[in-house]
């Protein structure tokens, strides 16, 4: 908990990627970059809130369906239209300078702790009582690309990672007139929690997913989308307890 917010955050990962490019005397290496990008292409970002009684009616707040959240992937970046990730000044990536000597050794390296945080309780609009935080389910999905570019703006991705989060639990505040006394917190079993990295691959990711959106200048920022999805979720509100498609 954090304040008034129930808190979802996990440990830190970090991506690591090395190469060395070669070339003559005659060569000018200026402008070569290695780099990672990151792509999000599933997101599940639901919470549930119920009022103390079932007269006081229940909430669901959508952040990952539209009109909230548009359909497709995103690439996760700091700046929004940047291609490369540049969330690590000085060393998410290597940009080689003229007449530096080959073979000139690169790397590039980031870390990442994707997180979410929703209040603990809101006013149900129907029946003007407080609903109460009762379950919340975050799948998050990525694939990180190690890339090298061009000085012509060419990228040539070297190698590629599946990775992922999940996280699903249902509350009960222990004190309604207190919310920051202590909550029941109970994880969901199966894959509801977990985290999960795959297999590093060699090249591009071959998913036909990523084939137009990895360096599209035309493709979201993920950080912009899930701030405006946050600010107007899709809602949903009943005057009663009632069990909503999680689905929609």
């Amino acid at each position: 908990m954090e304040g008034t917010s129930m808190a979802f955050n996990c440990t830190k990962i970090t991506f690591h990627g090395e190469c060395k490019i070669t070339g003559t005397s005659a060569d000018n290496p200026k402008g070569w970059t290695l780099g990672f990008i990151q792509l999000q292409f599933i997101n599940t970002d639901w919470v549930y809130y119920r009022g103390q009684s079932n007269a006081d009616g229940s909430s669901f707040l959508q952040f990952a369906r539209p009109p909230a959240l548009p359909k497709g992937g995103c690439r996760d970046t700091v700046t929004p239209g940047a291609i490369f990730i540049d969330n690590n000044t000085g060393h998410d990536r290597t940009v080689a300078k003229a007449g530096a000597a080959f073979p000139i050794s690169m790397s590039a390296e980031f870390p990442d702790a994707p997180a979410r945080i929703y209040d603990l309780s809101r006013k149900n609009g129907k029946t003007k009582k407080a609903n109460f935080l009762q379950e919340a389910q975050i799948e998050l999905h990525f694939c990180t690309v190690l890339s090298l570019m061009s000085p012509a703006g060419v990228y040539q991705h070297v190698k590629s990672v599946y990775w992922n989060v999940h996280w699903q639990y249902r509350f009960q505040p222990t004190n309604f007139g207190n919310l920051s006394a202590s909550w029941t917190k109970t994880p969901m079993g199966g894959l509801g929690n977990m985290a999960k990295v795959g297999k590093n691959v060699d090249g591009p990711p071959t998913d036909s997913r990523f084939s137009s959106i990895i360096t599209s200048p035309a493709t979201p920022n993920c950080n912009l989308l899930t701030v405006a999805a946050h600010r107007s979720p899709n809602v949903k509100e009943s005057d009663t307890w009632v069990n909503f498609d999680v689905t929609h």
